[in-house]
């Protein structure tokens, strides 16, 4: 097994996961044009935790098999922060690399999201970087979602064997110096740590997946991402069997940062892909 980290010596950072508190009922508020907050709930439990740097793994992690991979990130585009560009421009281009990744009939990129630490973006938008261990889909809203933007293209779920939401993140600042992605090894969390969370939106209510904490929970990023990098990784698979069918993770903030360290800016792309077999 690729991130069994006890067959592995690796080096690892001591930093602060904020898990949620199990039985809270909270709702993550979405629903106005307010910079999002950094936490899903006040109801956090921090812990430190021990998270191994994924770029010196003997075995490079990857999408299919671990569920989050890192790879090159050989895009064109002229400005990341035009709405309309990244849908005619970086869409196609992030479907190209997911399919040809995976294998899939079809793909179908549906949203992005500009995520900055600090508020210093001109846009209608903001959100921060989500520093509380979740995953972005449960069964009800990726069944919900799927349905909806597969009927905006004429597409049916019927007609397919299977699918997965893949998140693409590529940073928009030369190097990753703050609040970067860390990801647990799915096989190392129980089901005892999943718990539904609603996110408010302008029109409906909607459901995520939060987790309380484990000590046997494995944790992975990657150091120093560069614009010329992106990770992909799952946040839903139909097929119950595989065992790697999400992958939980938070923004964290590293350990002894400088202070005037450039503050991270990062684009999210979020894509259904469609299985024949």
């Amino acid at each position: 097994m690729l991130l069994n980290a006890a067959n592995q010596n690796q080096p690892t950072i001591a930093a602060e996961i904020n898990y949620i508190k199990p039985n809270i009922q909270a709702t993550f508020d979405l629903s106005t044009s307010k910079k999002s907050a950094d936490t899903l709930t006040e109801q956090v439990d921090k812990r430190v935790v021990e998270i191994t740097d994924a770029r010196l793994l003997a075995k490079t992690a990857t999408l299919k098999e671990d569920g989050f991979g890192l790879v090159a990130n050989k895009y064109h585009m002229a400005d990341y922060f035009d709405d309309a560009m990244v849908s005619t421009e970086l869409y196609p281009q992030i479907i190209k690399h997911l399919m040809g990744l995976t294998n899939a009939s079809k793909g179908v990129v549906f949203d992005h999201t500009i995520r900055s630490v600090e508020d210093k973006l001109h846009r209608a938008e903001k959100r921060s970087p989500i520093h509380t261990v979740h995953n972005d889909y449960v069964a009800s809203s990726a069944q919900y979602r799927l349905h909806i933007e597969l009927e905006k293209q004429g597409l049916k779920a019927s007609d397919y064997h299977r699918y997965q939401f893949i998140n693409t993140w590529i940073p928009l600042v030369d190097v990753v110096l703050d609040s970067p992605l860390a990801f647990a090894d799915m096989r190392s969390v129980t089901s005892e740590q999943s718990h539904l969370l609603q996110v408010a939106y302008p029109d409906r209510v909607g459901e995520i997946e939060g987790f309380s904490y484990n000590q046997n929970n494995r944790w992975f990023y990657f150091s120093r991402m560069t614009s010329k990098e992106q990770l992909n990784f799952k946040v839903f698979d139909s097929d119950k069997s595989n065992a790697v069918n999400r992958t939980p993770h938070s923004a964290f903030s590293l350990p002894s940062v400088a202070e005037n360290a450039q503050s991270r800016v990062s684009i999210e792309v979020r894509t259904i892909l469609l299985f024949n077999k």
